[in-house]
């Protein structure tokens, strides 16, 4: 690879450029962001089925399946949100990018005798009509995106409820920001490590960029010269910010949490949690 390739991979990104490929894509990673979806022993991919249970009996008592029938969960990983809300008797719809989740989730329910919707296919893509009772957007999905697919991703999220669905999401606070540590590192893989096979370098840079926003970049190279670049992007966002954007997309705010458990926000809460409608 000639070495003015090699240098520009190394430049700073403008913000929210997107990776050259999705990382979920990549058929060997995608395999090991399953196995991180699934690990009991951190919540980088997934949060933990404690909490996850907790969050399920929550939105059991705000949004009762008497009236919010129809689900839709959008990024569901591998059905964790689905399957529980299958079985309190929700008729529930689920999207995610990742094949390999996805193919996961249909065999895990079909084991439970669990009748979900899945598919394998983008929400900036997805477009229906007044289906949804409730749709669902869980850690922290809609902070990684650019404001031109947040703004997308609320319309058709807008256009796929019925008159006086809901919408519950949650993001990171400003609170959160605080805590993220601007830093450059690299480390040199003898063996398979979760980004790629074989002997292999991780070059990995957190920065903060103006207006609360994040970047988490890894660069990988290979023994076989083959150099990539994954962009992971987050938005963190106060209470006026996520109004304002709720707002914007012509929801309503009917209320908010510290997090998808009903906790109490205050201004110490690492994430919000917010419960919006369609009232049009």
């Amino acid at each position: 690879m000639p070495e003015k390739q090699i240098v520009d991979y190394f430049n700073e990104p403008k913000q929210y450029e997107k990776s050259e490929r999705e990382f979920w894509l990549d058929p060997y990673i995608s395999k090991q962001l399953l196995k991180a979806h699934l690990d009991q022993t951190n919540d980088g991919a997934s949060r933990k089925l404690s909490v996850i249970n907790r969050s399920v009996d929550w939105l059991n008592e705000v949004v009762p399946v008497a009236e919010f029938k129809r689900v839709i969960d959008l990024s569901c990983g591998p059905g964790l949100y689905p399957e529980r809300l299958a079985k309190k008797k929700y008729d529930v719809t689920a999207i995610d990018f990742s094949k390999n989740s996805i193919d996961y989730a249909r065999s895990a329910a079909e084991e439970q005798g669990l009748t979900i919707d899945y598919r394998c296919e983008s929400y900036l893509s997805w477009k229906e009509q007044e289906q949804y009772d409730l749709a669902l957007l869980i850690y922290c999905d809609y902070g990684a995106l650019s404001p031109e697919d947040r703004k997308l991703l609320f319309e058709n999220i807008y256009t796929s409820l019925k008159r006086g669905g809901k919408l519950i999401l949650d993001v990171f606070s400003l609170q959160k920001l605080t805590n993220f540590q601007s830093e450059n590192s690299w480390t040199l893989h003898d063996s398979d490590g979760f980004w790629s096979t074989g002997k292999h370098v991780v070059v990995t840079r957190n920065k903060k960029y103006d207006h609360g926003v994040t970047l988490e970049q890894t660069i990988l190279l290979k023994e076989d010269d083959t150099i990539m670049n994954f962009n992971i992007w987050h938005q963190y966002f106060d209470l006026q910010k996520i109004t304002s954007e709720l707002e914007e997309a012509s929801f309503e705010i009917v209320t908010y949490y510290a997090d998808v458990c009903g906790n109490k926000y205050t201004e110490q809460s690492e994430t919000i949690c917010v419960i919006a409608e369609k009232k049009r």
